[in-house]
């Protein structure tokens, strides 16, 4: 029932958003054409056939046709809709149509970029607003007397459809080439929809004697300033085409370093990057030979721009995407399935085609509603901040990159899919988990949001600029909230369908039925992924990972979880079994330290006290590193204790351990021991080293000397020769006995090592300071001599003192 509601709440969601857009994007747009009936093909065979009327056909021309946009005149139109108050009559201007218009260029084979022969401009009505045949400047002609230009024009004007009493009397302007005179009549509309200071109207041109057509012209005082007031949103749109270079500059070394250490996978960001690469490369494809019209590249015709354009933008910018969107997910992912594993899951289904499933069915639902919802709630909120100033440009909407393809919607959506993407990819999969961990759920997720509100722009351009900011950082907070309450895909498919629907909603409302089509294809393609699991939308079958479902780098990362708690829970166990040995026992101070290095160690110590009042005496190493070294140095601690329990003697001490580790050590590890039986009423000291280094006594007056013993490590034979030392000691004695990672340490970026000379220049140098003074001292020594290098094996010290 839970699920039902949800699901008829997404849907209504759904709906109201596309009721929101069917009544309010008119609204929002005024200068969006209301009768759309022809489209690109058509408008190039429009123009083709009135090319007739100026010269002879081009033998195998090469044809540009794209969508010609006028930003500046559509500011004019929307400040002076505004200041007029009346918006009605600026839609039903002659200026209107101006805004957008078919571009249709001729060249013949092998000419450059500036010499086409034929350009003509179609509204999206199929009116023709000009027509114009290019003769090069350097070809001659007779000067034509103004009055017959007079005639010509005004007929040629009438065969062109126009009613010459809309017009003003044309006055007559001469440009003087060195080889010819060209004249241009300008026809002024008698309309003032902008008022007086601003005429606009048509010019028919002649080249000599010869007419070479007709286009529209206007003249804005104020030129300028409508320029500078859309330099931030051109800023702004230059910025999303370099952004991916700047997202994949912020995202190799995190990618390189976790690649290095093998918690990076490449197969699913391989096919993502497949995916986007493919996908731009048609969107550049289709849109070369638009896109680099007017680009001048050398000696290089007009065909060879756009095959040489065409193909290093594929290299570079194609690429680039790619590249971005292959970073963002996979050190996005890593990032991600630390904590929210799941939300990866509709996604992770789509790539392995396992789409019949509610799981996908849910996700695509809320995506295309949440999508359809948010766009419609922004064209209304346009419409209603309008009294405020907030007016979107539809000249922004068209690119060449998709509206003057042979498909524009499918252009449209690849276009769409880069961008979102990587959006999706940088802002969700890193930006939220990094900021959450720092600033936790609230802060994090708003953090996010601001940040990817600054970076990726709607698709929609709305001035002043103020008004894109703030509509970008409320998409991006909604973005944010459906990616931390939902999923990937559901932010994902929100994103896509929202810019998408800004620039197909033309598209969808044009009379045309081709250009129908084109918005309709998008939006089709995009709910596939709900169409395929429409059926399954309220079942209970989800998509479960498997464990062949989980990359190979996620199990190393689990694997390598798994074997970390491992070692740090045998490095508490190992911890727990050295004793805390109390600073005073039989009269005999006593200090220790044991600082472990990364891995599970083998150092072991221990003081015992005796019945006689002797003490027991023992620091040990079992060789190497891991839980194995661990487990037999938990052994041989344990079988010290038990035979220094029964018998004491250092020979029996040295034979049990020996024994013990030569027949359970199955990989025959070694360990070395120092075993020392202390005597603090009789000053007398017992001890022998096995493989160990030699304990040093520092007498009361501050001389250092080592106490030699020598035999063969435990472990090594099935029986072992000790030969105890005694030696007789004097009252305010020390004892100090270490393990090799003391002398062993390394300085950092060097091979050499702390050593025995600095060790015994440590001794010296705190010698009269207290067992602990005496400890902290070396320890202190060694960390200065190492620095920040991290502690390669075990460090332990034992200092006794006599009294």
């Amino acid at each position: 029932m839970r699920n039902a509601r949800s699901l008829a709440l997404w849907l209504l969601t759904g709906a109201a958003g596309l009721v929101l857009l069917v009544w309010a994007y008119p609204q929002a747009f005024p200068f969006l054409p209301p009768d759309w009936g022809v489209n690109r093909r058509e408008a190039t065979a429009v123009a083709l056939e009135r090319f007739r009327a100026l010269g002879p056909a081009v033998e195998e021309p090469y044809v540009v046709s794209r969508m010609d946009t006028d930003p500046l005149l559509e500011r004019r139109l929307q400040l002076s809709s505004a200041e007029q108050g009346d918006r009605k009559d600026l839609t039903r201007s002659r200026l209107a149509p101006w805004v957008l218009q078919w571009q249709v260029t001729v060249y013949k084979p092998g000419a450059l970029s500036t010499e086409w022969t034929y350009r003509a401009w179609i509204a999206p009505d199929g009116q023709v607003t000009g027509l114009r045949l290019r003769v090069p400047p350097e070809d001659a002609g007779e000067e034509i007397d103004p009055a017959q230009a007079r005639a010509r024009a005004d007929a040629f004007l009438r065969e062109q459809g126009y009613d010459l009493s809309q017009f003003q009397e044309p006055p007559v302007r001469r440009t003087e080439l060195n080889a010819r005179t060209d004249l241009t009549l300008r026809y002024r509309y008698r309309e003032q929809a902008l008022g007086e200071s601003i005429p606009y109207g048509i010019a028919v041109n002649f080249a000599g004697r010869r007419l070479t057509g007709f286009n529209s012209w206007f003249e804005d005082p104020q030129d300028e300033v409508l320029q500078q007031s859309l330099q931030a949103t051109s800023l702004m749109g230059n910025t999303r085409i370099l952004l991916p270079f700047v997202l994949i500059a912020l995202a190799a070394y995190p990618f390189l370093r976790r690649y290095h250490e093998g918690e990076v996978g490449v197969k699913r960001a391989s096919q993502v990057f497949l995916l986007i690469f493919l996908g731009w490369a048609l969107v550049i494809a289709l849109g070369a030979k638009a896109s680099t019209e007017g680009q001048v590249w050398g000696g290089l015709s007009r065909q060879q721009v756009t095959w040489a354009w065409g193909i290093q933008i594929i290299i570079l910018l194609s690429s680039a995407m790619a590249l971005a969107a292959f970073l963002g997910w996979a050190v996005g992912e890593v990032l991600c399935r630390e904590r929210w594993g799941q939300k990866l899951a509709a996604f992770d289904a789509l790539f392995q085609r396992e789409w019949s499933n509610a799981t996908v069915a849910r996700s695509s639902l809320r995506g295309i509603a949440a999508g359809l919802g948010m766009t419609g709630l922004f064209v209304a909120g346009l419409v209603s901040l309008r009294p405020l100033g907030a007016a979107p440009l539809v000249s922004f909407l068209f690119g060449p990159w998709w509206e003057s393809s042979p498909w524009p919607g499918l252009t449209l959506l690849f276009f769409c899919l880069g961008f979102t993407v990587v959006a999706e990819f940088f802002s969700r999969l890193i930006l939220i988990p990094l900021a959450i961990r720092r600033l936790g759920l609230w802060g994090g997720g708003l953090a996010a949001a601001a940040i990817a509100g600054l970076l990726f722009w709607p698709p929609v351009t709305v001035l002043p600029t103020r008004w894109e900011l703030a509509f970008g950082l409320i998409a991006a907070a909604i973005f944010v909230f459906l990616f931390l309450r939902y999923d990937l895909l559901t932010s994902l498919l929100a994103g896509l369908t929202s810019s998408v629907l800004w620039p197909a909603m033309p598209f969808l409302l044009a009379q045309d039925g081709f250009l129908r089509f084109q918005g309709i294809l998008p939006l089709a393609l995009l709910a596939a992924p709900l169409i395929v699991s429409l059926r399954y939308l309220g079942s209970d079958k989800e998509f479960v990972y498997r464990y062949e479902d989980i990359p190979p780098h996620v199990r190393r990362i689990a694997e390598r979880e798994r074997q970390r708690v491992e070692l740090e829970t045998a490095r508490r166990i190992q911890s727990s079994i050295l004793p805390e040995l109390p600073p005073r026992i039989a009269g005999v101070d006593i200090a220790h330290a044991y600082l472990p290095a990364s891995e599970v160690g083998g150092d072991f110590y221990d003081v015992l006290a005796l019945e006689d009042g002797r003490l027991a005496v023992a620091v040990g190493d079992v060789a190497g590193h891991g839980v194995s070294s661990g487990l037999v140095m938990s052994m041989a601690k344990s079988a010290l204790a038990v035979q220094v329990t029964f018998d004491p003697d250092v020979s029996a001490v040295f034979r049990t351990l020996n024994r013990t580790i030569y027949q359970t050590a199955r990989k025959r590890l070694l360990a070395t021991l120092c075993y020392a039986v202390l005597d603090p009423r009789r000053l007398e000291l017992l001890y022998a080293s096995a493989g160990h280094l030699y304990p040093y006594r520092i007498t009361a007056g501050g001389k250092v000397m080592p106490l030699e013993s020598v035999a063969y490590p435990l472990g090594v034979r099935g029986e072992i020769n000790i030969l105890p030392k005694e030696v007789h000691l004097a009252p305010g004695d020390t004892l100090f006995l270490l393990s090799d990672g003391v002398v062993e340490a390394r300085a950092e970026g060097s091979e050499d090592l702390f050593g025995f000379e600095r060790l015994e220049a440590s001794l010296t140098r705190y010698a009269s300071r207290s067992v602990e003074g005496l400890r902290d001292g070396v320890l202190a020594d060694v960390a200065h001599f190492t620095g920040s290098v991290p502690r390669e094996d075990d460090q332990t010290i034992l200092v006794l003192r006599l009294p």
